[in-house]
């Protein structure tokens, strides 16, 4: 493979909100981790993908001389500050203060007990809960009730429950909570210089570093516009292929790998599928669209003689560690065993091979640059 891909493919989860690739990636480590403890063992069927008649489980769609564009990439001066105070910020560190006044906008960390008529009702009551004044995350009343109360102190504020509140029990009720402030948490100021420069990178002034900014982002979003491109060739593929019947022992497992991945995915939205309005046939759907690209990647493989060799994976090691932004011995220690037998375990070789076919498919189809 020539250049970086996603080696991860995202759960097409409807509710799914993106987040930076490193993090997505440590999702996926953690998801993979599950399904191992689980008993799944993903993709575990490599003899038997080599060994399927293609003719008859599946006709495979057009794949060469297929029509894409490469958008050419630029990079403003204004993307280049946006990315620089974003780094200044998250470079922020966090303190807490248990002195002062609340005011709007304050992050506090608050105990409190709601009762109505005097008696504690279900979900009234919290422990160490964050709570920015000003969010509009409680009940009208609540957060501003809080203004001007001195942090470290108890104190009770009474609020009445909106007629349209979502539990029909407490809906229109007048409720007393009692408040303890533990604290509020403040994040320092830092201040873009060549002291935070100097603390994240190789570069000592405003020149270089901006410069290095500058060409990251322009790489990054050249890989955007190269696995876009890539991805809009194998949907032409992907929308043209017909599964002519499924083999029954891939689709199986192909379903729990899925039921396990949105278990997974939901429990960190504190929701579970169901929750979500994921159902059987879904599971089932989900897993049909998953075999369906496996089936189609091995087929034109074996038809095209595209074979992974040892260079291959080593190059996706490589990349899968950058992504993670984790060396070897980082990843050994946060997971408990090499990336090349965490790649071989879980089976996701899957991925070097769709990047072989994937550059297989661009070299052979009519690509337009703007």
């Amino acid at each position: 493979m020539s250049r970086k891909r996603k080696i991860i493919e995202e759960v097409k989860i409807p509710w799914y909100q993106k987040v930076k690739k490193s993090t997505w990636i440590m999702t996926a480590i953690i998801a993979a981790i599950i399904l191992a403890g689980a008993g799944i063992i993903i993709y575990d069927h490599a003899d038997t993908y080599s060994k399927l008649n293609y003719d008859k489980v599946v006709k495979v769609g057009k794949y060469e001389g297929l029509k894409g564009t490469l958008t050419k990439v630029t990079v403003s001066d204004k993307e280049v500050q946006d990315e620089i105070d974003q780094r200044v910020k998250d470079a922020a560190k966090t303190k807490t203060i248990k002195k002062g006044k609340v005011k709007n906008g304050d992050t506090l960390i608050i105990d409190y007990t709601g009762r109505i008529d005097g008696k504690k009702f279900d979900g009234g009551s919290a422990e160490k809960q964050r709570l920015k004044i000003g969010s509009g995350s409680m009940i009208p009343g609540f957060e501003e009730g809080l203004i001007g109360k001195k942090i470290g102190e108890t104190c009770t504020i009474d609020v009445t429950f909106p007629k349209d509140y979502n539990a029909k029990e407490l809906a229109g009720k007048d409720a007393e909570f009692e408040i303890t402030i533990r604290s509020k948490k403040e994040k320092t100021k830092v201040a873009y210089d060549e002291k935070f420069i100097q603390s994240v990178s190789d570069y000592d002034n405003k020149k270089d570093y901006e410069k290095s900014v500058k060409k990251e982002l322009k790489e990054d979003a050249q890989e955007e516009a190269e696995n876009q491109l890539e991805e809009t060739l194998w949907s032409q593929v992907l929308e043209k292929t017909k599964v002519k019947e499924y083999p029954e022992d891939l689709l199986a497992e192909e379903v729990e790998i899925q039921k396990a991945q949105y278990e997974q995915m939901a429990s960190q939205y504190g929701s579970s599928p169901e929750a979500m309005g994921i159902t059987e046939d879904q599971y089932t759907t989900f897993a049909e669209d998953s075999l369906k690209e496996k089936l189609a990647l091995h087929a034109i493989a074996k038809k095209e003689g595209i074979k992974v060799k040892g260079s291959d994976e080593q190059e996706f090691y490589d990349h899968f560690l950058e992504d993670a932004d984790m060396t070897e011995d980082q990843f050994k220690d946060r997971v408990g065993m090499s990336v090349e037998d965490y790649v071989k375990d879980n089976n996701l070789e899957i991925q070097i091979l769709r990047g072989k076919v994937l550059d297989f498919i661009r070299e052979n189809g009519k690509i337009k640059k703007n």
